[in-house]
């Protein structure tokens, strides 16, 4: 039964992530990457209160490379700074801060969020409410 609903949870989420809007809004002013097809998206109060967290994941069949690019120029453009950067065989992340604002940007080959031919781009967001 739990798997059941696990499954059909899943499904739902993909299909609210896939039937909402194209464009979302990404904190703090970060433009979403031209190609990415939104998978899913939330946003809640992080435990404890005060703090905002935002969360996104796309499908996406652009180079990990050029993907990486445009969001570390597009952070130093939002006067964030590159404290964190990781580039593994299957997954690439970079993380940022500007002041108590944080973002996370993930981007692997492969998931079980997005289409079997796209690589999935996951952006994070903590800040203040």
């Amino acid at each position: 039964m739990k798997r059941t609903l696990l499954i059909c949870t899943y499904i739902a989420a993909l299909y609210i992530g896939t039937a909402g809007a194209a464009e979302i809004t990404i904190p703090f002013g970060i433009p979403q990457l031209p190609d990415a097809r939104l998978a899913i998206s939330d946003e809640y109060e992080t435990p404890g209160g005060g703090r905002q967290e935002w969360m996104a994941r796309f499908g996406t069949k652009g180079s990990r490379q050029n993907i990486i690019a445009f969001y570390r120029n597009a952070l130093v453009e939002a006067g964030f700074e590159i404290y964190s950067s990781s580039d593994k065989a299957d997954y690439a992340m970079i993380a940022a801060k500007r002041d108590d604002d944080r973002i996370t940007i993930y981007f692997k080959n492969q998931s079980d969020w997005v289409e079997a031919d796209e690589s999935e781009l996951s952006i994070k967001a903590v800040y203040d409410k």
